[in-house]
């Protein structure tokens, strides 16, 4: 009897292991994961999309969320925020097909009349900027000597490419204010 009782122990055991290793292999999953393959970056469109262009220079003023988005990625041009919540600011963004020595952006700023709301020049900025390679963007931030106010805006924006360094100014922002002219007493008829 204890040999049938010691064959009944070693059957179920054997059952026991048994269903036990089926009850785990059933859980266990291999996977293989794939290898991340890189994503191949896309070929710069040229002319790029949205600018104007005349003889191989393009420009294209960019819209809130362009430089909000630029502002985002560059950390460097946070102090540029700080700046323009004083002082009246625009940004172009430019590209040539041969690359420039250095940018001219001459521009115009203006300002809301409250009588009628239309638009009065208030002032000029002339903005330098450095090099660019060919086909390569480049933001220009105009930055004006106006002081923020609302209805102040800058533009009749022109953009010039220069492609000799004769005459390469330092770059930065040079604003003229329009000196409004003082009233003078008419001569009276007495």
């Amino acid at each position: 009897m204890n040999s049938k009782l010691v064959k009944i122990l070693i059957t179920c055991l054997a059952v026991t292991l048994l269903s036990t290793a089926n009850g785990q292999a059933d859980q266990v999953k291999v996977v293989a994961k794939k290898t991340a393959k890189p994503i191949p970056s896309p070929a710069a469109k040229w002319p790029p999309e949205g600018f104007r262009g005349k003889e191989g220079v393009y420009a294209k003023v960019p819209s809130s969320k362009d430089v909000v988005g630029l502002l985002s990625a560059k950390k460097s041009l946070q102090p540029l925020v700080k700046t323009c919540d004083q002082f009246a600011c625009g940004a172009v963004f430019v590209a040539s097909q041969t690359g420039c020595k250095w940018w001219e952006v001459n521009s115009s700023v203006f300002s809301l009349k409250a009588e009628d709301l239309s638009k009065e020049k208030i002032g000029t900025l002339t903005t330098y900027h450095k090099r660019s390679k060919e086909k390569a963007q480049a933001t220009i931030f105009l930055i004006s000597g106006a002081e923020v106010t609302p209805g102040t805006s800058i533009g009749s924006i022109r953009v010039i490419c220069h492609r000799d360094s004769a005459n390469k100014p330092k770059p930065g922002n040079i604003y003229s204010p329009i000196v409004a002219p003082t009233p003078t007493a008419s001569p009276s008829n007495s």
